[in-house]
């Protein structure tokens, strides 16, 4: 191979490779934000066309996404976004609770004015759109207002470890919005948390998010148990899809 092969190939690589990230970043994007159902069967080409690339790089992005256990891989077999039986996910929110405290504490003793007014207009989007019933605009804005205060924190390494346990819980939290939309007579558990964070309060700041996860949890469990949930969605059944 000459120095102009090994150039060029090595240019290919560093393409392909980019192109494999940028498809990686927005299935997974996809993938917490709750776009796919649990049990859904995703196609590659199709992927490759939404993405506008080919299908090599999708591919590599999907066979990381199953590393990471956000995606199913069968021989044969389209990929698949795993169902999580109860148990799983009571399992990830026990270990996401104290990763979001943590969180929101140090979130709380790094807060400047400008991340509150973020946070405000943040919850006021969210708002907005649950009263306009525009379920994904709702899960986006309470999404990205959770993950403005994660941020806040200034620590990569926590940031990162709850966004994978996001990745998993995505598509199973989301499946069960709107049916568990809480109604909020008091004051909003989102204004609680941003007075908290206001009054630069860690600890009322991280008891705030973890009873925000738990409340949320408890009506997704009891809305399953109800309707006898077995971890097996009917066939082609499809909803709307919350974060919790």
């Amino acid at each position: 191979m000459t120095a102009q092969e090994a150039h060029d190939e090595d240019e290919q690589g560093i393409i392909r490779d980019s192109l494999s990230e940028k498809a990686y970043a927005r299935l997974r994007a996809a993938l917490i934000a709750g776009v796919y159902e649990p049990g859904e069967r995703l196609s590659i080409r199709r992927l490759a066309a939404a993405y506008d690339t080919s299908p090599t790089p999708v591919r590599e992005a999907v066979i990381q996404l199953a590393r990471e256990g956000a995606l199913e891989l069968r021989i044969g077999h389209q990929p698949r976004v795993p169902v999580l039986t109860i148990p799983q996910y009571i399992n990830i929110r026990e270990v996401r609770a104290p990763l979001e405290r943590l969180a929101a504490e140090r979130a709380a003793a790094a807060m400047t004015d400008e991340i509150l007014a973020s946070l405000e207009a943040l919850h006021q989007r969210f708002v907005q759109s649950e009263q306009r019933h525009e379920w994904k605009e709702a899960l986006a804005a309470n999404k990205e207002f959770h993950f403005t205060v994660y941020r806040a924190a200034g620590n990569d390494v926590l940031l990162g470890i709850i966004e994978n346990l996001w990745l998993l819980i995505g598509p199973f939290v989301t499946h069960q919005y709107p049916h568990v939309a809480r109604a909020h007579a008091e004051a909003h558990p989102h204004l609680m948390l941003i007075d908290a964070l206001r009054r630069r309060a860690p600890a009322e700041a991280g008891e705030l998010i973890v009873q925000d996860l738990r409340q949320g949890s408890y009506l997704i469990l009891e809305r399953l148990k109800a309707e006898g949930y077995d971890a097996r969605p009917a066939r082609g059944r499809r909803s709307q899809a919350s974060a919790g």
